[in-house]
């Protein structure tokens, strides 16, 4: 079985602001489990801020060693992206993106300054987020008679398996969230329940919060 360990990551997208010496510092916090995520979502509060001042950006993504990222978006070397990626590496997450927004209010912060304001935006709005430990669970496909239903949805909630839809079709397509450790318990279930008429399909997993 591949290794895939926990890790802690934001629980959700979330934003906060601190104002300081009349700047406005925004933090904008989200989980990108790739750099094309992480990117995307650099872009789109570039997009949402266009007469800010800066965007700056620091992001941590991937499994083994993480890509690290970052951006000080014109404010002088190391005063900005540095500190919000530090936020991260401090409380050991990964699979986090942050951009931080700051329209200028006048007054020259100094580089102390900064740094000071660009980690408590990054740290306010991850507070917002909430941190979660990300777990891997396979993704379950089960196609099942209307009859067979019921019993299928007791025997994955019975076992706190989470059942992520229900479609209602010619038969009923149940997919949920496994725990590798579980899964053949599961699909050995599920076959004993329909006596072997179910379709059972393995997709893509992925990491989801577990807390």
């Amino acid at each position: 079985m591949q290794n895939r360990p926990d890790f802690l990551c934001p629980r959700k997208e979330a934003s906060a602001e601190i104002v300081v010496k009349r700047s406005r510092f925004i933090g904008h916090v989200a989980p990108a489990f790739s750099v094309e995520e992480a990117e995307s979502f650099i872009s789109k509060v570039k997009a949402e801020h266009p007469t800010a001042r800066h965007n700056v950006w620091a992001y941590c993504v991937g499994p083994g060693t993480p890509v690290e990222r970052l951006s000080d978006d014109g404010e002088p070397r190391g005063t900005a992206g540095y500190p919000v990626l530090e936020v991260f590496k401090k409380r050991g997450l990964r699979n986090a993106v942050c951009v931080v927004t700051r329209y200028f209010g006048g007054i020259l912060l100094g580089a102390g300054g900064l740094l000071r304001a660009y980690g408590q935006a990054a740290s306010a709005a991850l507070e917002a987020a909430g941190v979660a430990t990300y777990r891997y669970h396979d993704v379950l496909t089960a196609v099942v008679s209307y009859e067979q239903y019921g019993r299928i949805q007791r025997e994955l909630e019975v076992r706190n398996i989470t059942i992520q839809s229900v479609d209602f079709a010619e038969k009923v397509s149940v997919t949920a969230l496994v725990r590798p450790s579980d899964l053949d318990m599961i699909k050995a279930r599920i076959r004993d329940v329909t006596s072997g008429s179910a379709t059972i399909e393995i997709l893509e997993g992925r990491y989801v919060p577990i807390q």
